[in-house]
């Protein structure tokens, strides 16, 4: 069965909107994405970052000066990549997208997605999107790169989990800019 993994950039105080104001993103950072992604075949993201993310990695494929960057791009490009949306979407421009439509067959979609054959399913994207998995149980592996600033403004990720749920830490890497990953198994 192909585990569904919330994979996402958080400040100290738990913040995970606005990345690009403090985020301190790294070629190591890009490098374990690089490597996590081959036991990966479909990312879910939200409706309203998806037009920022295909803009970003489809461009980045061509125009990055890091080659590592690239190639994070280039298999990004290449999965499948599910967007929810709580309407219609009328075009998905990137390349494998296709809309999931945020309605009363969500949870079902996602369980049927889950046990269809296929590696492991990356929830990329959206304060929104990963609150609805958390709220949901619909989830295997939680990925937190813990970056060392106080956002002190924004959504912060568990202010709505709407249920309580157990942990086990599975690994753990601190990287050279000072970034702490955290990865949490389900119990």
């Amino acid at each position: 069965m192909r585990k569904i993994i919330l994979y996402m950039q958080i400040s100290l105080d738990g913040v995970v909107s606005d990345v690009n104001e403090w985020m301190t993103f790294s070629d190591e950072i890009a490098a374990d994405a690089l490597e996590s992604y081959n036991n990966v075949d479909t990312i879910v993201m939200g409706g309203n970052t998806y037009s920022s993310m295909a803009e970003y990695w489809q461009d980045a494929e061509k125009s990055s000066d890091s080659t590592l960057e690239r190639s994070v791009a280039k298999r990004i490009n290449e999965m499948k990549k599910i967007v929810i949306s709580r309407s219609k979407m009328d075009i998905l421009a990137w390349n494998n997208s296709q809309p999931l439509i945020l309605d009363e067959s969500f949870v079902h979609e996602i369980e049927k997605l889950k046990n269809s054959d296929g590696k492991n399913i990356s929830v990329e994207s959206g304060v929104k999107t990963w609150q609805l998995f958390l709220h949901h149980d619909l989830f295997d592996e939680l990925w937190l790169f813990v970056h060392p600033v106080v956002a002190a403004q924004g959504e912060r990720l568990f202010a709505d989990a709407g249920t309580k749920f157990s942990l086990h830490l599975s690994s753990t890497k601190i990287y050279k800019n000072g970034v702490v990953g955290l990865q949490y198994q389900k119990i």
